[in-house]
């Protein structure tokens, strides 16, 4: 008998990139790294306002939603509504490209765009203007 299972996935790339939706971004989970689970498979653009531009590179390795585990019943670190805001936040809080401030009200703006309800969007930006500023300094 087997101490655990062994996950070996059998995938065709170019029918996955097909099945993708319009605007969606494919994105790899692994087990292997419960820190940072989620990488981006490949690279993908974001256009914001006043013709700003940042591109999520392929492989770039992220957590999601930085939220501590007790609150994921509120706010999941892989909700759809939330990915892009958190996967662009991450980014530009590893990159430190542009401002904190900047950085944050991105997170609510495209979480906004997203459809996240107002109240969890809001408790996200809150939480990250009061408790971001050391992931700022470090570099995480």
């Amino acid at each position: 008998m087997a101490d655990g299972y062994e996950f070996t996935p059998e995938y065709d790339i170019a029918q996955i990139k097909a099945s993708r939706p319009s605007g969606g971004v494919l994105v790899w989970v692994s087990p292997e790294d419960p820190d940072n689970p989620f990488t981006a498979a490949c690279a993908h653009k974001i256009t914001g306002p006043r013709g700003m531009d940042v591109t999520v590179p392929g492989g770039f390795n992220y957590d999601g939603a930085s939220v501590p585990r007790p609150l994921w019943w509120f706010i999941p670190r892989a909700d759809a509504r939330f990915f892009r805001a958190a996967t662009l936040h991450d980014l530009l809080y590893g990159t430190r490209e542009g401002s904190r401030a900047v950085a944050d009200a991105i997170l609510r703006i495209v979480a906004e765009q997203d459809r996240m309800p107002w109240l969890k969007r809001w408790a996200a930006y809150l939480a990250v203007r009061l408790g971001g500023r050391a992931a700022w300094l470090d570099g995480d």
